[in-house]
């Protein structure tokens, strides 16, 4: 009987030993996904600081001014909903024809149809030092993000639209404008460094920047 036991003891402990190991892993996996939940909704705020000093010392002469992001970000582990304090304003809106000539796809199997575009281009510290640009650029939204010392998050909220209508009803997106940006769009936008190049420092631009950018689309198609 106590050969038959010490063997079924030891497969007991070492389970027991693994699930104590299992829990420990996953609690060492919340509590670090929690820090980097802090780390973001601290970044933003301090952003948010920065920009809010900028929108009033850079007053928006766009017809209709500079305009908050409404979409919010939710901080499951914090218990927090926060703006993503991106803000925006609209210089130029496309001809009739250019607006009708395109329209944005959503695939139900892969998602929004990533277009091509032609763009002149600037990003800016909030000082007002020019960073990076571009004229005539070229850009494949299906393959730009490889570039991710030039291309960030900022480019798809910028150009991409707020919502696609899918099946009769609305699905919402990560776009700032209603029909996304098309030829003949001039947008700035102003945007707090994680939704750009967060805690890197890429080039000329410093960790933590927010950042100011300017798009002026060429042309576009899919």
């Amino acid at each position: 009987m106590k050969t038959l036991f010490k063997p079924l003891i030891v497969l007991l402990c070492a389970a027991v030993a693994f699930s104590s190991c299992m829990k420990d892993d996953s609690a060492e996996r919340e509590a670090e996904q929690r820090r980097q939940q802090e780390a973001i909704v601290a970044s933003l705020a301090a952003d948010k600081l920065k920009i809010d000093t900028y929108l009033a010392a850079n007053p928006s002469e766009a017809p209709g001014g500079w305009q908050a992001d409404s979409r919010e970000e939710t901080f499951s582990l914090l218990g927090k909903t926060v703006k993503t304090g991106i803000h925006f304003e609209v210089v130029t809106v496309p001809s009739e024809e250019d607006d009708e000539a395109f329209e944005y796809e959503f695939s139900s199997s892969t998602g929004p149809v990533p277009p091509k575009v032609r763009v002149n281009y600037t990003a800016s510290l909030l000082d007002g030092t020019e960073v990076q640009s571009g004229e005539n650029e070229n850009i494949d939204f299906a393959t730009f993000q490889s570039s991710s010392n030039v291309y960030n998050g900022v480019w798809i909220i910028s150009f991409f639209p707020k919502s696609y209508r899918v099946n009769g009803e609305d699905v919402p997106y990560y776009g700032l404008t209603a029909k996304g940006l098309k030829k003949g769009s001039h947008i700035r936008v102003i945007a707090p460094s994680y939704w750009a190049f967060y805690d890197k420092k890429v080039g000329d631009i410093p960790a933590n920047s927010p950042l100011v950018y300017e798009f002026e689309v060429l042309s576009i198609q899919k």
